[in-house]
């Protein structure tokens, strides 16, 4: 029996039509083995058990997912465009993370620092922010991120707006989180998305305070350059863990405890 055509709102295009599955991130980026989908409440009821810690979803039943994240984000004519201006440049960035991270397999390291060539900046950086508005309704609000992504020559990028900063994925969690709004001590609000899966993570802050100086290294400088532009970069990438649902967050699982255990003793 065939599936039932799913029919829905393109999040880039916007039209009404028959969408398709999409990967995030991409499955020829280490995306394409089943994984188990928690909901929001799922994780919420499990984070606040005590007798929990709040990386350990073990007995979470979830839903399995064969083919990998993602979702029926985009429409076919997007899903294809897209596919074929950014995966391959994307994948090929990834998989640079990867090789180097198996050079140092088995060591202690805060950081990682690769040498790339022949990279092309804004087809990779494109591929990420498609992925943020895959996992974000509506653009984020912004419906110029509709012709800038359509439009794979466009360098016409909010970049007073939005930062983009990049980690070494570590810890015990997979985040794909949508947009947040979370309260930094000294600082204010801070508005951010966040995908964090092996390899590597990224979380995307908009309308970030200048006061507030995420962790992670920034590449919002990728969307500086031309499509066809190919570069050698050398880039030093910290590792960051993911153990708690929360975007943002990356204490260890001991500054974790450390804190779930000073705030009982309060």
């Amino acid at each position: 029996m065939s599936r039932k055509p799913i029919i829905g709102k393109c999040r880039l295009c916007g039209e009404i039509k028959k969408l398709t599955f999409e990967h995030v991130p991409p499955e020829t980026t280490f995306n394409n083995y089943s994984v188990r989908i928690l909901s929001g409440e799922e994780v919420i009821k499990q984070v606040a058990d005590p007798n929990n810690p709040p990386w350990d979803f073990s007995d979470t039943k979830g839903t399995i997912q064969q083919r990998g994240r993602g979702g029926y984000y985009l429409c076919g004519d997007c899903n294809s465009k897209t596919g074929q201006w950014y995966v391959p440049e994307y994948s090929k960035f990834v998989h640079i993370v990867h090789s180097a991270l198996q050079e140092v397999k088995g060591k202690e390291f805060g950081a990682l620092g690769i040498k790339m060539k022949g990279i092309k900046p804004l087809s990779i950086f494109k591929q990420i922010m498609t992925l943020f508005c895959d996992i974000n309704e509506g653009m984020m609000g912004d419906n110029s991120l509709k012709d800038y992504l359509l439009n794979k020559t466009s360098t016409n990028f909010k970049r007073e707006r939005y930062h983009l900063y990049m980690h070494i994925h570590s810890g015990s969690v997979e985040r794909m989180n949508g947009i947040m709004v979370q309260f930094a001590s000294g600082v204010g609000l801070i508005t951010l998305s966040e995908i964090s899966t092996y390899p590597v993570g990224f979380a995307l802050y908009i309308d970030k305070p200048e006061a507030y100086n995420p962790e992670g290294v920034e590449i919002t400088i990728f969307s500086q350059f031309n499509y066809d532009d190919e570069i050698e970069l050398e880039i030093i990438i910290p590792k960051l863990e993911s153990n708690i649902f929360f975007s943002g967050d990356y204490r260890t699982k001991e500054e974790i405890e450390n804190a779930i255990q000073e705030s009982k003793d309060n």
